[in-house]
């Protein structure tokens, strides 16, 4: 079989199966404005030296353009290959991005999401054959850090793709319950006086995870992407409870009042009585942690791309036996 290539930014370090069984690459960085086109066009090019004919390849979902310039051209050769692609997470459709969808997803033979409703907004939305989409968990970044784990009188909240702090801050308001958001997203002009809010550098950010009594990811759905899996899989893989205010994407993850506590996005009343509870319950938080423990301390970077690499060479063997190759 031939060796999968992956085109990826990311650091997959922490997983020695995925730098052992694969040919990893990376693209220029895309600019901004105009020159990015001209840098996907000299990255695609890469892509269909790099690539040999026929091969499987994963593109990664930070440099989109790339990628599907990429795989347009990499369909076109005589020996086409096989395409798996990561989320590129589209952003909700309109006409221009429907159109757009067509050429991002024509090419790909199995899109990658990270969640079975995902996998059905893309199908009702934008179109894409549900056959091509794969729902494959998310994982934690734990391994490799060192650091203690306590239980602090505070709950923390953090990170910045898609966070809806306003509904967290409305819904602690007039709580006395200490809050610590860290994000690097601008400062509202008013805070209750029981919220610290602000940046930190990624040693403190996993600090204050850890010394938290619980954490909350509020989270914008209205965006219709989907975010949070790496924050709330590391607060359930450290043992504390995730308030999340998601009850769609983060159920393939989380089970509401088991491994966590789901609530409606932008919904202030139900979001400020799950804190509360949880304030007032502390034993329970520490019950249902415990079993959050269990089901996220396994998903590290090592079991999601081990996952991933037997499902590229599943359905690489699927593809070649479909096309006549085998």
């Amino acid at each position: 079989m031939n060796e999968v290539v992956v085109f990826t930014d990311n650091t997959v370090s922490q997983s020695p199966t995925w730098c052992r069984d694969t040919v990893l690459m990376s693209f220029r960085k895309e600019p901004k404005a105009w020159r990015r086109v001209l840098v996907a066009a000299q990255n695609a090019r890469l892509a269909l030296r790099s690539v040999p004919p026929g091969a499987p390849v994963v593109f990664g979902n930070t440099y989109p353009l790339s990628a599907t310039l990429a795989s347009i051209m990499l369909k076109r050769r005589r020996s086409p290959s096989f395409i798996v692609r990561l989320d590129p997470m589209m952003p909700k459709p309109n006409l221009r991005r429907r159109l757009w969808s067509r050429i991002v997803f024509g090419s790909v033979d199995i899109l990658i999401v990270l969640s079975p409703s995902v996998a059905e907004r893309y199908a009702r939305y934008y179109r894409v054959p549900r056959e091509k989409i794969r729902p494959l968990g998310f994982h934690h970044t734990l391994a490799g850090f060192d650091f203690d784990i306590t239980e602090g009188d505070y709950v923390f909240a953090g990170g910045d793709s898609m966070r809806d702090y306003s509904t967290l801050i409305q819904a602690v308001e007039g709580s006395n319950i200490p809050v610590v958001i860290a994000t690097r997203l601008p400062k509202p002009s008013t805070l209750p006086t029981n919220v610290t809010y602000g940046p930190v550098c990624p040693d403190e950010f996993r600090k204050l995870m850890a010394g938290a009594r619980f954490i909350v990811l509020p989270l914008d759905l209205t965006q219709f992407r989907t975010s949070g899996q790496q924050t709330y899989l590391n607060a359930m893989a450290l043992g504390k409870l995730i308030i999340v205010t998601d009850t769609e994407d983060a159920a393939f993850y989380i089970q509401h009042m088991d491994t966590g506590i789901l609530t409606p996005t932008k919904d202030v009343t139900q979001l400020r009585e799950a804190i509360l509870w949880a304030w007032n319950h502390p034993d329970k938080c520490r019950e249902i942690g415990r079993r959050a423990r269990d089901v996220a301390l396994p998903m590290d970077q090592e079991w999601t791309y081990t996952n991933l690499l037997k499902l590229v060479h599943s359905e690489y063997i699927a593809w070649r036996h479909n096309y006549g190759l085998i």
